[in-house]
């Protein structure tokens, strides 16, 4: 095992210019026992408290922070003999979909360096697909996990609303936010959530709910909905690469089903109406007193306003001033109330879709990934089939990107959505569709 974490260790230095890690973990001062995961190494998202380590959150403001204790997923991990070894880089408490927003600075796309990770769970993301670990853990509040999966051709998997403890992990946006995994091997995700997935008093969000993540069903033909509003404006070379894919797919009954296009169109305003407006509410005790570097000040206010100014970023800022004027008393009922609402029309056309359909099948991303320059600049415009992923943080539904093939040496994934609390079946039905799509690895 120990030549194992050092070979991870040397990919590590040896893709130091990819700034997908903020610090190494001192792994031998880690209390783990041998047990189900001990054969397994793996790298955390830097929102996710390891007891005694740095815990930034991939903002200035937690530079110097070290964490007094670990959050219950690390407990559960350790407990059976996984190992941490790193922590990863990310948009600033998550607020970001891209990897350019962490105090430290962009990470870089391996296939690509003008390209972006996408985000925020960006660094997690690239460690698993330049085979810097067995696994990573991220956070995904609207697609943290799955879409930066998408653009570097590696699985990423948000399970149900509240099967993995968020105790602590820093929020973003509670009623969106899951904390997930990223790997090359469903086997692993399985192996990894059979002991995570564990009902924790300390997160009032945790279900109580026993799930055999370890159980296959070989015989089960599986109903899969596949939305057409979601490619609607997505170019023909991604949508060919979609159909075919979907072709090799057996034992299975394919419906094309309708989804309500106002109510799609309307989900990244929501989205950012509600996220925005929780994130403010999460990070009232930003001060430079409780926490952060305190640059002084006359008074409470000022010296808030000092810390905050210099150590949050210039997109935290703007979520954050959004997110104020929604919850204002002004505008409360016309905005953050009312997009409480249309969440709940998500969902509910949602559920109609699942009256008879296991799995809904989309994009992972609406294209490849887009080049940093275009970011920067604001020349990208996100697609009916990017709004998609966010459904499932709207209703906790379990989501998965795997895989799908090339574009121009680009990768590119397919995403597979299933009801509440199907996370075992969603996992099985995953692992079969990529043994079918067979998807080569031009990093192993």
């Amino acid at each position: 095992m120990k030549n194992r974490i050092e070979n991870f260790k040397k990919i590590i230095d040896k893709n130091e210019k990819l700034n997908f890690i903020i610090s190494n973990v001192n792994y031998q001062n880690i209390k783990i026992r041998e047990g189900k995961l001990s054969k397994f190494c793996y790298i955390i998202k830097d929102n996710i408290s390891l007891e005694d380590h740095l815990t930034t959150g991939g903002s200035s403001f937690l530079k110097n922070y070290i964490s007094p204790y670990s959050a219950t997923l690390i407990e559960l991990l350790s407990n059976e003999g996984a190992i941490p070894i790193a922590k990863s880089n990310m948009d600033e408490f998550g607020l970001g979909g891209t990897g350019t927003f962490s105090y430290n600075g962009d990470v870089i796309n391996p296939y690509d360096e003008k390209r972006i990770t996408g985000g925020s769970s960006s660094g997690s993301a690239v460690a698993v697909a330049i085979n810097a670990c067995d696994f990573s853990l991220g956070t995904d509040t609207g697609d943290s996990i799955r879409r930066p999966g998408s653009y570097l051709g590696v699985i990423g998997y948000k399970p149900t609303y509240g099967l993995i403890s968020r105790y602590g992990v820093l929020p973003y946006s509670p009623s969106f936010d899951h904390v997930g995994l990223f790997s090359k091997d469903i086997s692993i995700i399985q192996s990894v959530m059979s002991v995570i997935a564990k009902h924790d008093d300390k997160d009032f969000t945790s279900q109580n709910i026993e799930i055999d993540f370890l159980e296959e069903n070989e015989n089960k033909k599986y109903t899969i909905a596949v939305l057409k509003q979601t490619f609607k404006d997505v170019r023909k070379e991604v949508v060919d690469l979609f159909n075919n894919s979907l072709n090799k797919i057996q034992n299975v009954n394919i419906e094309q089903k309708d989804f309500e296009e106002k109510i799609l169109k309307m989900i990244p305003l929501v989205y950012k109406i509600i996220s925005y407006s929780e994130a403010v509410s999460c990070y009232q005790n930003m001060t430079g007193i409780t926490f952060g570097e305190n640059m002084g000040g006359k008074n409470f206010e000022e010296t808030a306003t000092n810390n905050r100014t210099k150590n949050f970023g210039n997109e935290l800022k703007r979520r954050f001033i959004i997110g104020s004027f929604c919850t204002s008393e002004d505008n409360y009922n016309d905005l953050f109330l009312k997009s409480k609402k249309i969440r709940t029309l998500v969902i509910n056309e949602t559920n109609k879709i699942f009256e008879k359909s296991d799995f809904i099948i989309s994009l992972g991303s609406s294209d490849i990934a887009p080049l940093n320059k275009d970011i920067k600049e604001n020349n990208v415009k996100d697609k009916l089939a990017d709004y998609y992923l966010q459904v499932a943080n709207f209703g906790g539904y379990p989501s998965i990107t795997i895989p799908m093939g090339y574009i121009n040496e680009m990768p590119i994934g397919m995403n597979i959505m299933g009801k509440l609390n199907s996370d075992a079946e969603l996992l099985f039905f995953a692992k079969k569709i990529m043994k079918e799509l067979n998807v080569r690895d031009k990093n192993d």
